[in-house]
């Protein structure tokens, strides 16, 4: 049976694939069913670095960060909160939505990477509008949310069938 993949509501509004995210999921050159180590190789390559991956408890990361990818001179490093594998899955998803449409990774030198602001801002995000982008932080976060569910929906595109949305969207 072939599954009907509609998108899913994100607060209000229908979140439908943007030409950008269509695009850059299609430069990928994924598998026809591919799985997620594809798609860690696929965007391994797109980056031109490897990437690490390490889960952290709760209090490594600022109030309302669920992940962070830290662009190093010779790889990525990705890092988020514990929880359902399916969860962490989306947040590490969304981190190569800013990986591939080229957002800056977290300074890894000075300053900021030693910790110097460490407590400064946290909770109003501060430390992000700081950050070296070119990108206003509203527009860099819907773009990264866009394309980690249009790569989600690549991943579930080769399944026989689909039981409920949830399922789908989950990978369950």
């Amino acid at each position: 049976m072939v599954c009907s993949l509609g998108w899913e509501l994100m607060g209000n509004q229908l979140l439908e694939p943007t030409e950008l995210s269509l695009r850059t999921v299609e430069s990928l050159q994924l598998p026809s069913s591919p799985t997620l180590p594809h798609l860690i190789s696929a965007v391994e390559r797109a980056y031109g670095k490897p990437l690490e991956f390490d889960e952290v408890a709760d209090d490594v990361l600022a109030d309302g960060v669920t992940g962070r990818w830290v662009d190093l001179p010779d790889r990525g490093f990705i890092q988020y909160r514990r929880g359902h594998a399916f969860w962490c899955r989306h947040v590490i998803l969304h981190e190569f939505g800013h990986i591939l449409l080229g957002h800056k990774g977290e300074p890894a030198d000075g300053l900021q990477s030693a910790g110097f602001f460490s407590g400064v801002g946290k909770r109003r995000g501060i430390s992000w509008m700081c950050r070296p982008a070119a990108i206003p932080l509203e527009e860099a976060e819907l773009a990264a949310e866009n394309l980690a569910y249009a790569l989600a929906q690549r991943l579930v595109t080769g399944q026989d069938a689909c039981v409920s949305d949830a399922e789908r969207i989950f990978g369950l």
